[in-house]
């Protein structure tokens, strides 16, 4: 289909190499192409945040749409020694009461993941996590039912060398920092092979921009977790990939701007006219 010469432009969300792939074939045919890849956003909580609030907000971020979103919130970053323990302990307890379920039974706020493969895979990252050296809060364990169901796991103490902390773990599982200063917090959300989402808690709403600005993603929500709307531009930097979707941008990506330049009878042959 992309090299079919009535298709003028491609647009994949899918994963990185789903995107390789696409972008290869798009990049021989000459096609103009946009691709919102995979994420892993954080979540800074500022010195000055409300800790429910964040709270609240960080275990909506990590399980909406089953945790499977490429804009789940996945790493929680705490600045502060004191509010960060007071934080993960809340965060944990919140995760671990989260009901997991059919979505035809009562009371259910989180469901199965995709399919036997994803959940293969995100318990031998779990297992990965763990041999590296991380602490498993919360979970870790798929559901003793039938159907693809892990329990909401948190993950703490996990180091620069751990083999999940660049990865992007695509389920309900949590990734809790926790820091002395801001620039701490901004360097580790920035340590990341993925720019997609990301958020800032804060009351003081000058500094929670200033951390924004500071972020390497393509959108930074302050006080929200990231969500999408049609008159939002949407999309990434880094290995979550480039371009826009959605807003005025999203259509300006697939339109080729044609300039005519029109000047008067005797003009220079070249060059910009005299008033």
């Amino acid at each position: 289909m992309i090299a079919d010469p009535r298709i003028i432009g491609v647009t994949l969300t899918g994963s990185e190499r789903a995107g390789s792939a696409v972008g290869e074939n798009a990049g021989r045919n000459l096609k103009k192409i946009v691709l919102e890849l995979g994420g892993s956003d954080p979540l800074i909580v500022m010195p000055d945040a409300p800790l429910e609030d964040a709270v609240k907000a960080a275990v909506y971020g990590r399980t909406f749409n089953n945790a499977e979103s490429c804009i789940n919130t996945k790493r929680v970053i705490v600045v502060g020694k004191d509010r960060g323990a007071a934080f993960t302990k809340a965060f944990t307890d919140a995760m671990k009461a989260v009901k997991v379920g059919a979505p035809s039974e009562a009371g259910t706020q989180m469901g199965p993941v995709i399919s036997a493969k994803a959940l293969a895979g995100l318990l031998d990252q779990i297992d990965q996590a763990r041999k590296g050296g991380a602490t498993v809060l919360t979970g870790g364990k798929r559901v003793d039912r039938p159907g693809f169901f892990l329990e909401p796991t948190v993950l703490a103490n996990i180091s620069a060398d751990n083999p999940v902390y660049r990865q992007e773990i695509f389920g309900p599982v949590a990734s809790v920092f926790v820091v002395d200063t801001v620039d701490e917090a901004i360097r580790i959300a920035n340590d990341c092979p993925f720019g997609l989402g990301s958020s800032v808690f804060g009351t003081d709403l000058d500094k929670a921009r200033a951390v924004a600005d500071q972020i390497e993603s393509g959108m930074v929500f302050i006080n929200q977790t990231t969500w999408t709307t049609a008159q939002l531009p949407f999309g990434g930097v880094k290995r979550s990939g480039f371009g826009r979707e959605l807003s005025e941008l999203g259509i300006g990506e697939f339109i080729n701007h044609k300039l005519i330049h029109k000047a008067p009878s005797g003009s220079p042959i070249t060059g910009p006219l005299k008033s």
